[in-house]
């Protein structure tokens, strides 16, 4: 039975979650550059009266949205933080391997094939559920790390933060050998790629200007696919970028970020380094692990693509995401002074996080 039948037979699809029942919404998104089936999961706590954050989630190759839903474990910190998870899911016509063509110049652009209609997606998801759109972020996998990264930088309006996991820099290939080729050894130099990146923000800064991009990054260090080099040139290329929404000359980079060393209970060791910007405030934060291979770190169980020895990525994504929403300039988050009110719009997403870390 396909999406599209269980759709028709059950409209929406009620499952039980850790003893509640939360609900799956299954629908599909289209405009001129074509139609992609999403999996939406409302948890039981989500309050219809109260606009809820919405965080969409896009898988690796060889999976599909169920198999990222299952491995990240999203839905969990959903239901603790009262936020609403969008899968959407590629098609075997678009690419054979079921991978997010982020490598695809095609596929880079505002407006253009697979960035404007997972942006639909967002858009119908926003408009058939009470969401706040000063808190909408999208995280991945792999080749779904690398387009949530195209999505930061064509839809800057969307989505206020990034969330990437094995993923590369922006527009680091634009075709499939060049993007094979960035797997093996890394792309093209960051800074450039940077101030492609702000480039492309540009229609989307009109739409909603704003100041900054967070990103949190996590890469293993014994990744058998992806050069861990390709970690560091997210970072780079999204701390130009950030440089060039803030028109500030000197890179986060250039400061020495706070490196913290840590290791989780019967697992991975890792280091973490953040970055604040001009401000003081949360940036960019990279998670280096140790003898991780390609997978979700933290997942709920061993899988492919998933192990839970690491330190648990969506926890971490999520706190990252509530702790540095300030949006554009002029907003009264953007202060420092009221991070303390900040936390309290993130619905009690701190508190209620377990701790999954040694440090």
């Amino acid at each position: 039975m396909d999406w599209e039948q269980i759709a028709r037979s059950l409209g929406r699809r009620r499952v039980l979650s850790h003893g509640y029942a939360g609900e799956w919404v299954i629908g599909s998104a289209s405009n001129t550059s074509g139609s992609r089936k999403y999996r939406l999961w409302v948890p039981p706590t989500h309050d219809k009266r109260e606009s809820s954050p919405l965080v969409m989630m896009l898988h690796g190759c060889g999976q599909n949205a169920r198999d990222l839903a299952k491995i990240c474990g999203m839905n969990a910190i959903a239901e603790r933080n009262n936020f609403l998870v969008v899968y959407p899911e590629q098609t075997a016509e678009a690419n054979p391997l079921g991978c997010w063509n982020w490598f695809d110049a095609n596929h880079q652009a505002r407006e253009a094939g697979e960035p404007s209609i997972l942006a639909a997606v967002i858009e119908q998801t926003v408009s058939s559920h009470n969401i706040d759109p000063n808190r909408v972020y999208v995280a991945g996998l792999s080749a779904g790390a690398a387009m949530a990264v195209v999505l930061g930088a064509t839809y800057p309006d969307l989505f206020m933060a990034i969330g990437v996991v094995a993923g590369l820099e922006f527009a680091a290939a634009t075709t499939a050998v060049v993007g094979l080729a960035a797997i093996a050894m890394g792309g093209p130099e960051p800074n450039h790629q940077g101030l492609l990146a702000f480039q492309a923000m540009s229609v989307g800064l009109r739409e909603k200007p704003k100041r900054r991009m967070p990103v949190i990054v996590f890469q293993g260090t014994a990744d058998p696919y992806l050069n861990p080099v390709n970690a560091d040139q997210v970072l780079a290329q999204w701390a130009r970028t950030n440089d060039y929404l803030d028109g500030n000359g000197k890179s986060v980079l250039d400061q020495a970020g706070e490196l913290t060393n840590g290791s989780v209970p019967g697992g991975y060791s890792f280091q973490k380094c953040k970055y604040e910007d001009s401000a003081g405030r949360l940036l960019m934060e990279k998670w280096l692990i140790q003898d991780l291979g390609h997978a979700w770190p933290g997942s709920p169980a061993a899988g492919r693509f998933a192990d839970p020895r690491g330190p648990n990525a969506s926890e971490e994504m999520w706190r990252f995401f509530c702790g540095t929403t300030l949006d554009s300039p002029g907003h009264p988050t953007s202060q420092p002074g009221l991070r303390g009110a900040l936390a309290k719009l993130c619905h009690r997403a701190v508190q209620y996080l377990k701790p999954s870390v040694r440090q």
